[in-house]
């Protein structure tokens, strides 16, 4: 019998609707897949009455910024301390087994093919047909990490949350990191109309963290913690971090009755610059001091380890191949709030440094709003496109909505051209940035030897 084919199961799950390369799909069309994803996971159950999600706790994580990063951390702790752990996130980079993790590495091919199709032959073929690229993938992550006996498995919501497939999780812990505009077609004009979408994955009785302090979603926030019965803890409130030197070095500190563990970590640092990491590494000790809030004697140098080992592709990613070259960074900031932190982190990290920017964009996303925060701040861009994403934004329609002299603009239909244009103007001492789409940041990341 011949074993299952890779290539078969790549060619059937590529079939499946994509919703990520979509822009005008509703939330309506996403009412009631819960109902019918829940019904699979329950009629595979491993036991009498659970399905594959109830076999390991749960910690999972919504947010416009910071999940990826948040769910980074969170894996890193509970690896040091011992624990195994599964982590689903998206989108990939290179290929979707990246996004079916256990202990940091990604699903094996002949796993995948195994796991593919030992799932899918107990579909009805019109259900199968049915369900789309995400939900299948989440279907197959919470079937692998109770293959994979997972003591802990961390997920990253794919879109919003209160409709996400993810949201079929067994969760212990809820995160809602900070919320910005995104996807507002799909999750509504306003901050508290993104955050009645995000935290929708609050479910009753479970202690929700959340790193989101604009007053408008923070509100929605606590409204939904109090509705369902869940303890809400929130950054500055009742846990607190406080940045000390170098850059990036910060302090953790609870105190009860206010949270339920006393703790305190110094002398922390990371490896994702930024001062927004620095939440994100709140969010995600808290997190894990209350999934063990019953055991939480954590090491102190464990968790110091654990957070300056986590890291993240393409998340403010600072290379230097030699001392001869420029320093490039990579991120996949992608609306305005992101690129506002983008820009702030390269002006800390890199002061009187000439800073260059090859820029691309996704349909859909705040250009406007980004090209607000970059305009003034690099001395010469780049427009082009990725040549992977079905998304991309014309770049000869990106150079007529940034508001910058020509003499520092050059437009280029082809990435790699972008890149080589570049390249040939920086000096050893100049900064190359990637931003605008993750697409783009991860095809020309490859240009760079690691």
């Amino acid at each position: 019998m011949l074993a299952p084919s890779f290539d078969e199961a790549v060619r059937l799950l590529h079939s499946r609707v994509n919703l990520e390369a979509l822009q005008n799909f509703s939330p309506s069309e996403m009412e009631g897949r819960l109902g019918l994803l829940r019904h699979l996971l329950d009629s595979f159950g491993l036991t009498a009455g659970k399905g594959p999600e109830t076999q390991y706790r749960t910690i999972h994580v919504a947010g416009t910024k910071g999940k990826g990063s948040t769910c980074a951390m969170v894996e890193s702790i509970l690896r040091t301390q011992g624990y195994r752990v599964g982590r689903y996130t998206s989108p990939h980079l290179y290929c979707f087994t990246e996004r079916l993790m256990v202990d940091a590495v990604p699903c094996p091919r002949d796993e995948f093919a195994e796991l593919f199709f030992s799932v899918s032959e107990r579909i009805e073929p019109s259900t199968m047909q049915s369900l789309t690229y995400f939900e299948l993938l989440t279907l197959l992550a919470f079937f692998y990490f109770a293959q994979k006996q997972v003591d802990v498995a961390v997920l990253e919501t794919g879109l919003g949350g209160r409709l996400d497939a993810t949201n079929l999780c067994q969760s212990d812990v809820a995160v809602i990191t900070s919320i910005s505009y995104d996807h507002t077609e799909q999750l509504g004009p306003t901050l508290a109309d993104i955050a009645t979408e995000k935290s929708g994955i609050i479910k009753s009785g479970i202690p929700v963290v959340t790193t989101a302090l604009h007053p408008e979603p923070l509100t929605v926030i606590r409204n939904k913690a109090q509705s369902a019965g869940s303890p809400l803890f929130v950054l500055g409130e009742h846990f607190f971090v406080r940045q000390t030197m170098p850059h990036y070095a910060f302090r953790y500190e609870t105190k009860s009755p206010v949270f339920p563990v006393d703790a305190m970590f110094d002398n922390l640092s990371l490896s994702m610059p930024g001062k927004h990491q620095i939440q994100n590494a709140a969010a995600a000790i808290s997190s894990v001091l209350l999934l063990h809030q019953e055991n939480a004697a954590f090491d102190d140098n464990k968790i110091r380890s654990a957070l300056r080992n986590a890291s993240l592709p393409l998340r403010l990613e600072i290379i230097r191949p030699c001392e001869t070259s420029p320093t490039f960074v990579f991120d996949g900031a992608h609306n305005q709030a992101s690129m506002q932190e983008l820009v702030q982190t390269l002006a800390e990290m890199f002061p009187n440094r000439r800073l260059l920017l090859i820029f691309g964009a996704s349909l859909g996303k705040d250009i406007l709003g980004m090209f607000s925060e970059i305009a003034d701040r690099f001395e010469h861009i780049i427009l082009t496109q990725s040549s992977t994403s079905h998304r991309r934004f014309p770049p000869q329609e990106l150079r007529a909505m940034l508001a910058v002299p020509d003499s520092n603009v050059a437009v280029r239909e082809d990435c790699q051209a972008a890149w080589e244009q570049c390249v040939s103007m920086a000096g050893r001492n100049d900064v190359i940035c990637v931003a605008g789409s993750l697409y783009l940041a991860a095809e020309l990341r490859t240009r760079v030897p690691v």
